[in-house]
């Protein structure tokens, strides 16, 4: 079926002797020809695109491989490491890191971390008076003040008031032009 559609688009466009150059679109005939042609434009596109994804799958799938195999060899150094370190920490209290020609093996000292149930450490602020330490958010409901207010040349204005909204300006765009080409 491909091919006879290859062929049909071909003879098609034989028949038509079009130039790209010189071309305008001032017929029914010479629109859809256009829109055949983005529509055929469209379907080497998908198929760009479905080539392009199986072999990203596949280098995907390669590098996931790789990186799993030398995330494994380092994850075993490590650990070698690591039990060496410790075994000098025993003979030295105080050890701390050594570097060697390829790197530093080193203790680090962490930080607390620290565990919130936002919502009790909210109440107990509240409840010692500690609002200081409570941070609030305001921000516009756009989509109600759309609804809210009215549109006046490029601002926003109040009904009932009359009052313009400050901090909003509206931005008057043109009808976009759009091509829809059919499945069939």
């Amino acid at each position: 079926m491909n091919e006879l559609q290859s062929s049909l688009n071909q003879y098609l466009e034989e028949q038509e002797q079009t130039e790209r150059e010189s071309f305008v679109v001032d017929t029914d005939e010479k629109a859809n020809w256009a829109l055949r042609k983005i529509k055929q434009a469209q379907q080497k596109q998908i198929e760009a695109n479905a080539l392009a994804t199986e072999e990203q799958d596949k280098i995907e799938a390669w590098y996931q491989s790789e990186r799993e195999k030398a995330q494994r060899d380092i994850d075993y150094f490590q650990g070698m490491l690591a039990h060496y370190a410790v075994k000098k920490r025993e003979k030295d209290p105080k050890f701390k890191s050594q570097k060697l020609p390829n790197g530093r093996i080193k203790f680090v000292k962490k930080q607390p971390k620290f565990n919130y149930k936002d919502e009790s450490v909210v109440k107990y602020l509240e409840e010692s008076e500690r609002e200081d330490l409570l941070k609030v958010t305001k921000e516009p409901k756009k989509a109600e003040i759309k609804k809210a207010f009215v549109i006046k040349e490029d601002k926003l204005i109040d009904p009932d008031t009359g009052e313009v909204v400050d901090g909003v300006t509206v931005e008057h765009l043109e009808d976009e032009f759009k091509v829809e080409v059919s499945d069939e």
